[in-house]
């Protein structure tokens, strides 16, 4: 059956064990995609399967075949969760592998993009092609600040509707921060509980290390050799456009995708143009 005809509100969950690990994902794609290289989906802060956009995964699912993955202790996988963004890498690369894949293109958003910079870095010959979406480098002295508010926000036990928008799109841009919001409402059943408090520790303090330059991401740059889009809005709260400059100025191979008025989620804010752009840069580099 054509998993298009799922969606991705409706595909279901699945769990792969991975020495003793269950890590819970979900795919969506056609049965014959253009490109047999699927593009494993590494998420942000907080989230779960059940926060990707359902919009932007079906628009890219219509070629692609997408897989959407829940590292350990995040959702209903299993393990304990990591404690470095290297280690969430090794787990994303054990769990491809043993999904049977020798090549996958890998789309981090946030502190996914963290993620793909280490796993494409770590596993050159496993990764082809990166997406970065709404994340930069980390180390760099020269990076600029986040808002004052944005972590305060980014923390709170549940988001409100101006929070979403706060965090993720731009000011003004209340109906397309609703839209995304219906869409995502539209995933019923199989929901995965959400990331508890102990697993945010750990998750903020892998991202302090990051972006304090603690685990040396940034001057290993240089050897993330692989096509690489970045996608960026250019109010984004959390990474100010100059970051993201920063890491297109230190691949050795990159393309810079810049959405004007569009915050930390341009894919939420433009579903369907940000999936056709990433689709072009998949077919054509």
């Amino acid at each position: 059956m054509d998993k298009t005809a799922e969606r991705a509100a409706t595909t279901p969950t699945r769990y792969l064990d991975v020495d003793g690990v269950r890590y819970a994902y979900r795919e969506v794609g056609p049965d014959n995609p253009v490109d047999k290289t699927p593009i494993l989906f590494l998420h942000r802060f907080r989230g779960t399967l059940d926060d990707w956009d359902p919009g932007f995964v079906d628009a890219l699912a219509k070629t692609r075949h997408v897989i959407l993955f829940s590292d350990q202790e995040v959702g209903s996988s299993s393990g304990s969760a990591a404690t470095s963004v290297d280690e969430k890498a090794r787990n994303a690369a054990d769990f491809a592998k043993k999904l049977g894949f020798l090549t996958i293109d890998v789309l981090g958003f946030s502190m996914g993009g963290f993620v793909a910079q280490a796993i494409a870095i770590n596993e050159p010959t496993l990764v082809r092609k990166v997406i970065i979406v709404g994340a930069a480098g980390g180390g760099n002295p020269e990076a600029a600040p986040p808002t004052d508010i944005v972590f305060e926000i980014a923390l709170r036990p549940e988001y409100s509707l101006e929070d979403v928008r706060y965090l993720f799109f731009a000011e003004g841009r209340d109906e397309e921060t609703r839209a995304y919001l219906d869409r995502r409402a539209t995933r019923t059943s199989s929901q995965e509980p959400p990331v508890t408090p102990e697993v945010i520790g750990k998750m903020v303090s892998l991202i302090g290390d990051f972006m304090s330059g603690k685990t040396g991401h940034y001057e290993k740059l240089k050897d993330l050799r692989q096509p690489t889009l970045i996608v960026s809005g250019d109010r984004d709260p959390f990474f100010p456009f100059k970051n993201i400059w920063m890491l297109y100025r230190e691949l050795p191979n990159a393309q810079l995708l810049a959405y004007p008025n569009s915050g930390h989620g341009p894919h939420q804010q433009h579903p369907e143009e940000v999936a056709e752009k990433i689709e072009y840069f998949l077919s054509t580099t």
